[in-house]
């Protein structure tokens, strides 16, 4: 009835905790529901976010090698990353996927909260141009009737009263492994969803 192991994220910062100036995406909503998983969806839909994850002042225009969601759903499978990453980590482990973005432009990108045109570029827009992807697991686990784990990455799920809650996960020695690689702005914990 419980699974332990690595839950995987993208953070908003540098290493140290004390630089939080790094863009963050958020998923376009626009009055409809996010697709549940993301083989569901032929693109993800997103834009850059113009509010941190973290709270104010507005996000920085920093691009790390994973970028944070600024408003995760309960169902979270995946990391944005650059391609060059995605692909990087799909030819080298097992349980990986790569689902391309369809980008929208934010509101925010041309008018300020109060209306009016901005006058200079968003100081949360990215500081160059990225080409990013989302990295996901299409291996799903059952938190309440957990199977042998048979891939480097996977997806556990729980589905109770408020629908279902999705973690991006992988395994011990893929945790150690990924650690190694030293990502910025990634963060892996040990973590146990109870089913």
């Amino acid at each position: 009835m419980s699974i332990t192991a690595y839950e995987v994220q993208a953070h908003g910062h540098d290493r140290s905790g004390n630089d939080y100036g790094y863009v963050n995406i958020m998923y376009r909503y626009d009055g409809k529901k996010p697709c549940p998983r993301p083989e569901q969806c032929e693109k993800m839909e997103v834009m850059w976010a113009d509010e941190s994850v973290y709270g104010p002042p507005a996000p920085g225009s920093k691009v790390g090698d994973f970028i944070k969601t600024w408003r995760m759903g309960p169902f979270n499978c995946g990391v944005f990353t650059h391609r060059e990453i995605a692909h990087q980590l799909a030819d080298s482990f097992t349980g990986l996927k790569i689902k391309e973005l369809e980008w929208f432009e934010n509101p925010r990108e041309k008018t300020l909260k109060n209306g009016k045109p901005r006058a200079r570029r968003a100081k949360w827009l990215p500081e160059r141009e990225v080409d990013l992807v989302y990295l996901y697991s299409d291996c799903y686990i059952d938190a309440r009737d957990p199977a042998p784990i048979q891939t480097d990455f996977f997806t556990v799920t729980r589905l109770d009263a408020w629908g279902e809650t999705a973690w991006f996960m992988c395994s011990p020695e893929m945790a150690q492994r990924l650690s190694a690689m030293d990502f910025e702005s990634l963060a892996i914990e040990e973590t146990t969803i109870v089913g």
